[in-house]
């Protein structure tokens, strides 16, 4: 049997509807999701929903947050192949080619990554039209308990998707023919599947502090479409 929509689900489908007609009767419509959001008490919490409804339609158009190029994947990228001569294998001679790393080749691999890394965190970014308001709301909160404030956008991201990058949420971490799964747990997230909040305990006093916003905005939208 199928499970009725959540408060967030109805509301990411009335911000991409095309029809907002109040009509009146008593199964509640688009239009009815959207007007109880407006006249929601709770600002933040409501403005949370609408983000996560951008995130929402992103992800079904392919969007993902992107990864941080770490070291290893720039000494990976940073290999380059040299011909060191031939030698025989199976009575044909083969060239014979080694990888080294070398200065330029870091660089140059860093460069690439971090760029690649920029433009694919650009798409999230103007996906996310409510992530600078949002953004400001966190904030304040952050300065207030004398945390710094650039830790918004990142612990904003990341409440978004907390899935591990690095095994995908699948817990386990890639055998070496990366086609399947090992038997030894991830070690980025400890084997659970979700990456650790930045910020450590601000991080997850931030995760928790998100949730209950959230939680209360939905509370209250799904009172006001069952008046």
């Amino acid at each position: 049997m199928n499970e009725a929509p959540t408060t967030q689900e109805r509301y990411s489908t009335a911000i991409q509807s095309s029809s907002l007609r109040v009509n009146g009767e008593h199964v509640p419509g688009d239009a009815d999701y959207l007007i109880a959001a407006g006249w929601c008490k709770s600002r933040f919490g409501a403005a949370l929903m609408r983000l996560q409804a951008e995130w929402d339609g992103a992800e079904r158009w392919g969007v993902r947050l992107p990864v941080k190029p770490t070291k290893r994947a720039i000494i990976t990228e940073a290999q380059v192949k040299f011909e060191t001569g031939t030698e025989k294998r199976n009575g044909k001679d083969r060239e014979v080619q080694v990888r080294k790393i070398t200065k330029q080749s870091m660089e140059a691999a860093r460069v690439k990554l971090e760029k690649r890394y920029e433009n694919e965190l650009a798409k999230v970014m103007r996906a996310l039209k409510s992530l600078p308001e949002v953004a400001k709301g966190l904030q304040t909160k952050l300065v207030l308990e004398g945390q710094t404030i650039d830790m918004a956008a990142p612990l904003l991201l990341h409440w978004l998707d907390p899935v591990c990058k690095v095994c995908q949420g699948q817990k386990y971490q890639l055998a070496p023919c990366k086609t399947k799964l090992s038997g030894r747990a991830c070690g980025c997230c400890n084997g659970v599947g979700v990456a650790k909040a930045p910020g450590g305990d601000v991080g997850r006093d931030a995760m928790e502090f998100l949730d209950s916003c959230l939680s209360r905005a939905g509370r209250e939208v799904r009172t006001a479409c069952r008046c």
